[in-house]
């Protein structure tokens, strides 16, 4: 059994594809001191926030190493915030209580 040149080119071809592929479909995890000078924000704000960031934990101890995919943090960051009733002032009314009087010193 042989491979045309044409066969065999596009085999090569259809290897290469899938070898960019695999490379660019891999995640690359960062620290949170990266991650804070990429969004802008500190890497506390990194820490507290780290589950919802999707943080990846190397470790089970307490002291766990924390790494996070750019792109993941990006969606979470860039994702509009939910939207909460505005806050209504209360009105004073007509027959509030007359405030206290101001001494004179």
């Amino acid at each position: 059994m042989g491979l045309s040149e044409a066969e065999i080119e596009a085999v090569a071809t259809r290897v290469a594809d899938l070898l960019r592929d695999q490379q660019q479909s891999r995640v690359e995890l960062v620290d949170a001191a990266a991650i804070a000078r990429r969004f802008g924000v500190s890497r506390d704000f990194v820490y507290q926030h780290a589950d919802e960031l999707g943080a990846v934990r190397l470790g089970s101890g307490p002291k766990a190493r924390l790494r996070f995919d750019p792109a993941k943090v990006g969606r979470v960051l860039r994702k509009p915030p939910e939207k909460v009733a505005p806050r209504t002032r209360r009105r004073a009314t007509r027959r509030s209580s007359p405030l206290l009087p101001i001494r004179q010193r």
